[in-house]
């Protein structure tokens, strides 16, 4: 499969400009999708923020992309380990790059993830903690290789606020998944906030006006 060796994305500037830069929503996309899928979403949610709704780097199809590839077996997923740290690592370069950018304030991004791209949201925020103000996780789970290396409360001076949402029919990723990831949360001292919602593997408009609030009294 190839893999693209740098993220490209959809910019769309911050509806409400205040007094200087504007803070940014990166927006990453599920198994399969596209940097179209949460584009529209992402901007509909503060006026403030600008938005950059990334595409995953590995090509699965047309129009397709993912993270990492995964297997779904009776043990649970099993994910390319190597790949997931590929992209971990693309993520990260493209939020240090946004210091040379003219119009959002690269000390203030907060992530946006769906399924896969919540995974990646987590795997960023556990690990490189001072990049990132805030995280949405929608729908996903924490990797097991990532959970284990989270250490205590009170190693680290900054850690992002986290907005942990997921739907309690989900079939694709139970939500013993996000039950997990919201233990890893507390363990490593991140404030954050859980809610499940009577849904499947999706986001709902209940899910977006809880979003939307967060963002307003937080941020």
């Amino acid at each position: 499969m190839k893999t693209e060796n740098k993220l490209q994305a959809i910019y769309i500037p911050a509806k409400e400009k205040g007094q200087g830069k504007s803070p940014v929503i990166i927006a990453l996309h599920g198994v399969g999708s596209n940097e179209k899928d949460l584009a529209e979403f992402a901007s509909s949610l503060d006026p403030r923020f600008a938005v950059f709704s990334l595409r995953a780097p590995l090509v699965i199809g047309a129009e397709s992309f993912a993270w990492f590839q995964v297997r779904f077996t009776a043990e649970g997923p099993v994910h390319n380990r190597e790949e997931a740290e590929q992209s971990r690592r693309l993520l990260k370069e493209f939020i240090k790059d946004l210091k040379s950018h003219p119009d959002v304030d690269a000390r203030k991004v907060l992530l946006l993830g769906f399924s896969q791209g919540t995974i990646m949201s987590l795997s960023l925020g556990f690990t490189e903690p001072e990049l990132v103000r805030g995280i949405v996780a929608i729908g996903g789970r924490t990797l097991q290789e990532i959970s284990q290396g989270v250490v205590p409360d009170g190693t680290v001076t900054s850690t992002p606020k986290v907005l942990l949402l997921h739907g309690v029919h989900d079939n694709k990723l139970p939500l013993f998944h996000a039950e997990a990831t919201a233990e890893t949360l507390k363990k490593a001292g991140f404030a954050f906030n859980f809610k499940t919602y009577n849904a499947g593997h999706e986001i709902t408009p209940e899910m977006r006006d809880d979003i939307s609030e967060w963002l307003k009294a937080n941020f």
